[in-house]
């Protein structure tokens, strides 16, 4: 993280950036951990703080007095529930990198690789082309941590762009693009809202119904086990059997029904009846049970299949 310095006067910053200088980097990223959390959960507390850094209860009264300090319109604390909420005028102390960002979210905040040094061995990925504007993500990100209502600016392939009003419970990375798996009440169903259609996102102080939790959400609660071989036309399936350390020519994976489609899509697994998609580039994979994709509504993405 770095210092954030938007619609900052030049004397502000300076003013910030001495006093983070001054303190010790334990303190700074426990400051930046309470940024994180007003940002993306619209909340923290004492005991979030004490729980994620095992420190004392007056460590956290001076992180939370000192942030107050640099950022006095960042939050308030509410006597009643001892919480420290997001203001409306929230601005960042630091700056984000959203991709490390949504990692964190995934894999946890600061559960890797500890530090402040390289990381001693290099590491490359393929480039993203479709990364989340951070506002929206944090919007949707609190909606779920809060269970809240979110109403969103949506643009949809089909249909345009509409205002609707969505119920989310899960974000999902299908390893192209992100998602928010969420019931949407303008389709009075359960769908994956991709988060680079939503132009702009406002959290609505209300709990979603039972019938639009992530209880209800079938597909989502169903797990079906895929079986993956090498595909029949190759002339040494040995070397994908080694690949992806299959037992006795198969590896079965289970997955959420509302996930499968965009992992075989990923894979890119052959589903079709016939091996036909063998002919492209990249199918080194078959799919040995297609009829685990019964009434599996991501069955749609699964390359070749054919319900």
């Amino acid at each position: 993280m770095t210092l954030h310095n938007d619609n900052h006067s030049a004397d502000i910053s300076a003013d910030i950036a001495n006093k983070l200088n001054a303190i010790g980097s334990a303190q700074r990223e426990r400051l930046a951990f309470i940024d994180f959390a007003l940002y993306f959960f619209g909340e923290v507390t004492r005991k979030d703080l004490i729980d994620r850094f095992a420190v004392g209860h007056a460590a956290t009264t001076r992180d939370l007095a000192l942030y107050k300090e640099l950022m006095p319109d960042n939050l308030k604390l509410d006597m009643r529930s001892k919480k420290y909420f997001k203001q409306a005028d929230f601005l960042p102390l630091f700056t984000l990198d959203l991709q490390k960002t949504l990692a964190t979210i995934s894999l946890g905040y600061g559960d890797g690789f500890a530090g402040h040094q390289a990381f001693p061995i290099n590491c490359e990925t393929p480039i993203s082309l479709t990364i989340p504007r951070t506002p929206v993500m944090a919007v949707l990100c609190e909606g779920i941590y809060r269970h809240r209502l979110i109403e969103i600016d949506y643009i949809s392939a089909s249909s345009g762009q509409s205002t609707r009003v969505i119920a989310p419970h899960s974000l999902v990375d299908s390893g192209n693009r992100w998602h928010i798996r969420s019931f949407d009440r303008k389709n009075n169903q359960f769908m994956d809202v991709v988060c680079n259609r939503v132009v702009a996102a406002r959290i609505i102080e209300q709990a979603p119904d039972q019938h639009e939790s992530i209880d209800a959400d079938r597909q989502w609660q169903k797990y079906i086990e895929l079986e993956l071989v090498p595909h029949p036309r190759l002339i040494n399936p040995k070397a994908i059997e080694m690949d992806y350390e299959m037992r006795e020519g198969k590896l079965v994976i289970e997955s959420r029904a509302a996930l499968a489609g965009y992992l075989l899509r990923k894979w890119e697994v052959d589903c079709s009846a016939d091996g036909c998609l063998y002919v492209y580039v990249g199918y080194q994979l078959a799919l040995n049970n297609p009829q685990a994709l019964y009434q599996v509504t991501s069955a749609m993405l699964a390359p070749g299949y054919k319900g």
